[in-house]
């Protein structure tokens, strides 16, 4: 068993790998940004969820002196898990690439040589596929803050003899999500309509977030037994077309809800993204509770209507 003090663990993806974790018999220790009443809606889910699992201490910021403290009085750590990020409007065009970078980074240095002298031996932080393209560009100004902010986080681990890890995530699905591709059908289909897809020939790769959890956790473990670890972790899921991909959520939607969910996908004639972006590192091969997950996915959404909640934008 190991202790790992994990940031971001609030967000969607944040809460599955803190599950992952715990599962795996590891301790989680995560600190949070926000102060707890600052949490509501389906955030405030995630962290009802997250305190059943892990040590929650609120209002300590990455690089804070709260969180400096931990490092000291939170027990022997093993693992830094840097799954934070400060990402405002990383969906623009006009995202600031170095305003990104050195938000993200601002700080780092001086985190990691106290994790050093703390004992812990590893940091993994979090990266996207949109950092990387099949010609090594970025994809977009987001992405290359990203790909930067990363590049900084690895020299900053290794300089200090800390082994690193870069865990790369694409198109995360699952219970407790929110404002995603899926999001946007549901809302059709609990409306009567048909879901939409506006770019359906992109070739993604969605992989359900137990899954992605467990690959985090199995990354866990490789860090723990090498302490000279310095790797990129690719989990892929289910890697086909968004078309495909939002018709497969139909049909396992629809054996569920004994309804019809119909998908218009529309014809895609523009192409500012890479047609492929892709993880390749398969997961789907393991054993895994595939119908298990598919149910809780979809009562997911049963009570996200009846709380009235899907109406938030996709």
């Amino acid at each position: 068993m190991a202790r790992v003090l994990l940031t971001g663990a609030t967000s969607f993806t944040g809460v599955w790998i803190a599950q992952a974790l715990a599962d795996a018999g590891h301790e989680v220790v995560a600190p949070l940004k926000r102060a707890q009443a600052d949490y509501d809606g389906l955030r405030r889910d995630r962290a009802d969820k997250l305190k059943t699992i892990a040590q929650v201490v609120f209002d300590a910021p990455f690089g804070s002196l709260a969180f400096m403290g931990l490092l000291k009085t939170a027990g022997p750590l093993d693992i830094l898990a840097h799954h934070a990020a400060d990402i405002p409007g990383y969906r623009n065009s006009d995202y600031d690439v170095a305003a990104g970078v050195t938000r993200n980074l601002t700080g780092a240095g001086v985190v990691f040589e106290a994790a050093a002298a703390a004992g812990v031996r590893g940091v993994i932080a979090t990266g996207t596929g949109f950092e990387d393209a099949a010609d090594g560009l970025a994809v977009s100004p987001y992405g290359l803050s990203k790909k930067l902010t990363n590049d900084g986080f690895r020299h900053l681990a290794l300089w200090r003899g800390l082994a690193f890890g870069r865990f790369m995530i694409n198109g995360p699905f699952g219970p407790l999500e929110e404002g995603r591709l899926v999001w946007s059908l549901f809302q059709a289909w609990f409306a009567g309509r048909s879901g939409v897809v506006r770019t359906p020939a992109y070739v993604r790769d969605n992989i359900p977030v137990v899954l992605l959890g467990r690959a985090y956790a199995g990354l866990v473990a490789e860090m723990l037994a090498d302490p000279e670890l310095d790797r990129v972790c690719r989990p892929a899921g289910y890697v086909s077309t968004q078309g495909e991909f939002a018709l497969r959520v139909s049909r396992e939607a629809g054996l569920r809800l004994g309804r019809d969910c119909p998908v218009d996908c529309l014809a895609q004639t523009a192409f500012p993204e890479p047609p492929v972006v892709a993880n390749d590192e398969p997961t789907l091969d393991q054993a895994w509770d595939e119908a298990g997950f598919w149910d809780s996915y979809v009562d997911y959404y049963r009570d996200v209507a009846r709380r009235g909640l899907l109406g938030a934008p996709a």
